[in-house]
């Protein structure tokens, strides 16, 4: 959050009071005099003030120090003074005067609110902290004092110093709302980790933008506070801070990629994609963007541009061993796996220790169903990172397909090991379980479990629990368990098979019949839908890590 200081003057009273007593008497002619020099003081002064005010700081100066050496305790010579030294940066001659004003009028909140504002900006929090606390005690209405305390509380980082500067920008922003209090507020907020905060207080911070100074509405600072609310997911709020920030700076590469993000997040692919589009339109060359392209035209299903987009984002940064890596996934999932053998060569010859690109290696040789290939490729990602859990659950995998069940389930135990927090490997040694002669039931229904724990939508893992019930005569359990894959993923057809066979037992004839019925509708695809559902548990898996 940019710095936020408060100073303010109020002018002393320029006409000295009336007083009684005889003009003759030395006394009175003292008083006389004394009341004279300060008429002149305030004179000065308010000569003073004027000039500041017009912009001449050099006759400003001249004659608040006139004023000075005829009254040393005018208050508010000394804090136009303060406010000059401040202004041209001179902030120990500033603390010097706020210093003097304040001692020169104790009782002056004013005046404690100035001391305590050059304190701050000198660093030193626990004196400014202390003058601001006096000021309120004085007035506690000052939003001024009230901001800067807020200020040096927010400073605290700590949830309890959060909490007392949200509580202090409250009360300063409904004394006089402000726009840099009001984004202040919603910058607390995010901090708190209170979104639903933010997003109540957005609305009126957007309102008094009109009214903010330039700092708050510069490219900069609009994109810093869109950041933070896209990270927050408050993607809507997002948007209108980045297309803000790169209206005014239309070639900054890391405001478009966030605001396409900030698209993306909000399932507006075409607003991502034309974000996208427009910059490269205008001229921007760069990798994140090209990169941030591919990601949304594949999403879109338009693959046959989202491989050229990350084929120009690894042109334009070639050095980048993460865009090498996605490039070949891309292309490993889009079905072009002897494509990505051969980019993955060419990235290796650069980055020959990269355990990615060697893991990302296996991965396309496994699709090419090259298994002895793909094995050597993922022991080498081994060697380089043997913390690389998925690439022992695509060991594990291929020991699956050459029918070596006890080894697939140590790679799958070695892989748990390292990372039990993965659905899908648990999803896989469970089905490994249940291939040993005779089935490990117990086992394959703990693996199962622990799956649907971490990913409840996990449909394949449903299934397969499903099936497991049949297997072991929970008929019930089976065809609460099918009833709820098949309303989930109206099209998987295995599905359909297995709970028609459920109902039989159950004696639900008809239904049964007609579960068959819909699954001879869809077996026809039951092929390709097989190899689409293998082909999500490995870009699953491959999503574990990366």
């Amino acid at each position: 959050m940019s710095r936020i200081l408060r100073l303010t003057v109020v002018l002393a009273m320029l006409v000295a009071p009336g007083y009684s007593g005889t003009v003759d008497s030395p006394q009175a002619k003292e008083v006389s005099r004394t009341k004279a020099a300060a008429r002149r003081a305030s004179a000065l002064v308010v000569e003073g003030a004027a000039a500041l005010e017009r912009g001449d700081a050099i006759t400003a100066k001249k004659l608040l120090r006139s004023a000075l050496a005829i009254d040393p305790t005018n208050f508010t010579a000394r804090s136009y003074l303060g406010i000059i030294a401040d202004q041209s940066g001179q902030l120990g001659e500033a603390e010097r005067q706020f210093a003097a004003a304040a001692t020169a009028a104790p009782s002056s909140p004013e005046a404690r609110n100035n001391h305590g504002a050059i304190l701050l900006k000198l660093g030193r929090k626990q004196q400014a902290a202390a003058e601001f606390e006096a000021s309120l005690r004085l007035n506690p209405n000052q939003a001024g004092a009230l901001v800067n305390l807020g200020q040096i509380r927010f400073d605290g980082g700590t949830p309890q110093n959060l909490r007392l500067a949200q509580a202090l920008f409250e009360r300063a922003h409904r004394l006089a709302p402000d726009p840099e209090v009001a984004r202040a507020l919603i910058v607390v907020a995010l901090r708190l980790h209170e979104p639903q905060q933010a997003e109540k207080e957005f609305p009126e911070y957007t309102e008094l933008l009109a009214k903010a100074p330039e700092s708050l509405r510069s490219s900069k600072a609009r994109g810093e506070l869109g950041s933070a609310l896209l990270e927050a997911g408050l993607a809507k709020q997002a948007v209108v801070e980045l297309d803000a920030a790169v209206k005014g700076a239309p070639s900054d590469v890391k405001n478009i990629v966030l605001l396409a993000r900030a698209y993306q997040q909000q399932k507006d692919l075409p607003g991502a994609g034309r974000t996208l589009e427009l910059a490269i339109a205008r001229g921007v060359q760069a990798a994140p963007i090209y990169a941030t392209l591919a990601d949304v035209y594949k999403a879109t299903g338009h693959v046959e541009n989202a491989i050229p987009a990350m084929h120009r984002a690894t042109q334009l940064d070639p050095k980048s061993e993460a865009y090498r890596f996605r490039y070949a996934m891309l292309l490993t999932d889009t079905l072009a796996p002897q494509a990505a053998v051969i980019r993955l060569q060419e990235a290796l010859s650069e980055f020959p220790d990269s355990s990615r690109l060697w893991f990302a290696m296996g991965l396309a040789q496994f699709q090419d169903n090259k298994n002895e290939a793909a094995a050597k490729a993922f022991s080498h990602a081994l060697a380089l990172d043997p913390k690389m859990s998925p690439a022992l659950a695509y060991l594990g995998m291929i020991d699956v397909d050459l029918g070596k069940i006890p080894e697939a389930i140590d790679q799958y135990q070695k892989a748990l090991a390292i990372d039990e927090r993965s659905a899908v490997q648990h999803y896989l040694i469970a089905e490994a379980w249940t291939k040993l002669t005779p089935p490990d039931n117990g086992r394959t229904e703990e693996h199962l479990r622990r799956a649907l724990v971490l990913d409840p939508q996990f449909q394949q893992a449903h299934l397969a629990l499903g099936k497991l019930y049949f297997r072991t005569n929970r008929l019930p359990e089976a065809v609460a368990e099918l009833e709820a894959v098949v309303k989930a993923d109206p099209k998987l057809a295995e599905a359909y098979y297995q709970l028609g066979r459920a109902y039989m037992r159950v004696k639900r004839k008809e239904d049964a019949q007609a579960a068959m019925t819909k699954f001879e509708q869809l077996s026809s695809t039951e092929k390709e839908q097989s190899e689409n559902e293998r082909r999500d548990i490995v870009r699953r898996l491959a999503d574990v890590r990366f």
